[in-house]
């Protein structure tokens, strides 16, 4: 039996089939009557059975968390990016009953930590039973594309999620799922800790890029000078001080080097300066 569910959790793994569905997860170490598997139910349908199952209250002690966001690739899928520790916890020797549907289609989202906690005190009332209820409000995942986008803000709340669950030695009954995004503001975990303020930090500090990539290009946009309509030599500077006394050096360079190419082209020499003496004052010289 507990092979048969694990197969099927993995084969819901696959990419989400409705962007406005979310996972349900609920074991426990006593025995739950689950007699509808289906993947994909109503959250009316998950609502009704899961309160059916807990009307008895099977355990004394339990865990009712809840994540805005999560789908069921973040907890089922085998690429690296899912939630370990719960699905480890799901599958413990410990656990022997298990109710999951990959697929709660809703936009109602009646599903709460208050209410399941409410109704759980009450069954457990009526049976005679001290329950130790814990309620946890994860903060919400971020709404990124892919599993591999989401993995550090999951396995944050992963990992205080598996926290709770191992204090939990036994006797015990653990509820997630996917609850309005206001409730993990109205419902805070009683033993809030470092590790859940680790984790809204994280998820604040992945959000703060794209504000203020936002803001910066609002700002851009708003000192946006406006278009400069005037003639070319108006708008820019072409002859600077430093071009006039290039230029001046330049010239008066030029007109030195040609004053000195006309002298030395200017000197004339006879031909005859260079020919040989052959008469009587040059054999005197040799005498």
């Amino acid at each position: 039996m507990r092979a048969s569910i694990l197969a099927g959790l993995l084969a819901a793994g696959s990419a989400h089939a409705f962007t406005d569905s979310s996972p349900f997860v609920m074991f426990s170490s006593a025995e739950l009557n689950v007699e509808n598997t289906a993947q994909l139910q109503t959250e009316a349908r998950v609502l009704a059975t899961a309160k059916d199952l807990l009307a008895s209250c099977p355990t004394s002690k339990y865990l009712v968390a809840s994540q805005p966001g999560v789908h069921a690739s973040d907890l089922f899928s085998t690429s690296g990016c899912e939630a370990h520790r719960l699905r480890r916890a799901a599958a413990a020797s410990s656990v022997h009953g298990r109710f999951a549907v990959s697929e709660v289609v809703s936009q109602q989202h009646n599903m709460s930590v208050a209410d399941f906690a409410a109704h759980i005190k009450a069954a457990c009332a009526t049976a005679g039973v001290d329950a130790d209820i814990k309620e946890l409000a994860l903060p919400a995942l971020p709404a990124l594309p892919t599993c591999q986008d989401r993995a550090e803000a999951m396995g944050d709340s992963d990992y205080v999620f598996g926290n709770v669950v191992d204090e939990m030695a036994e006797d015990y009954t653990v509820v997630y799922f996917s609850g309005a995004e206001h409730d993990s503001g109205k419902y805070e975990a009683v033993f809030e800790d470092a590790a859940q303020t680790h984790i809204k930090k994280r998820i604040a500090e992945h959000h703060l890029p794209a504000q203020k990539l936002s803001k910066r290009a609002a700002t851009a946009f708003e000192d946006k000078p406006a278009a400069d309509n005037r003639a070319l030599f108006e708008k820019y500077q072409f002859f600077t001080p430093g071009v006039f006394m290039s230029l001046f050096v330049f010239f008066t360079l030029l007109s030195i080097l040609y004053v000195g190419l006309k002298a030395v082209s200017s000197l004339e020499v006879p031909y005859g300066a260079f020919d040989k003496e052959n008469g009587p004052s040059a054999q005197k010289k040799q005498q």
